[in-house]
């Protein structure tokens, strides 16, 4: 997984190596779906409106993962991206998870070869 930053230069060094840590660790979960990850940030540029805006944006195998929070505060901005992006990452796992269906043989496949022995 590649994790790409546009436009976040007043982010520190250190708050980038542990939001990227949280990035590694939740592609670590057993998982290879996550491919390509863009943070980019963009504060309000209306007169009068503070808000920051953080992007996250990631190419999953077979989807598009898009989190987008407004705060006050850049790092808070960021904080709540990452979790509706974790939501959002895991809420693709089970959907995947429940299309695939349980793992190994059914039972009626098991009571077929019983009754056939």
């Amino acid at each position: 997984m590649q994790i790409h930053w546009h436009d976040m230069k007043w982010v520190g060094e250190e708050e980038r190596d542990e939001i990227e840590g949280r990035l590694f660790d939740l592609a670590d979960q057993g998982h290879n779906d996550l491919l390509d990850v863009r943070i980019s940030g963009n504060p309000s540029r209306h007169k009068g409106h503070t808000d920051h805006e953080v992007k996250i944006t990631c190419d999953a195998r077979g989807q598009e993962i898009v989190a987008t929070v407004s705060a006050p505060k850049i790092e808070q901005a960021l904080h709540d991206s990452l979790e509706k992006f974790k939501q959002q990452v895991r809420h693709m796992r089970s959907r995947r998870k429940e299309r695939r269906g349980p793992r190994g043989r059914s039972e009626d496949t098991e009571r077929e070869r019983e009754s056939d022995a």
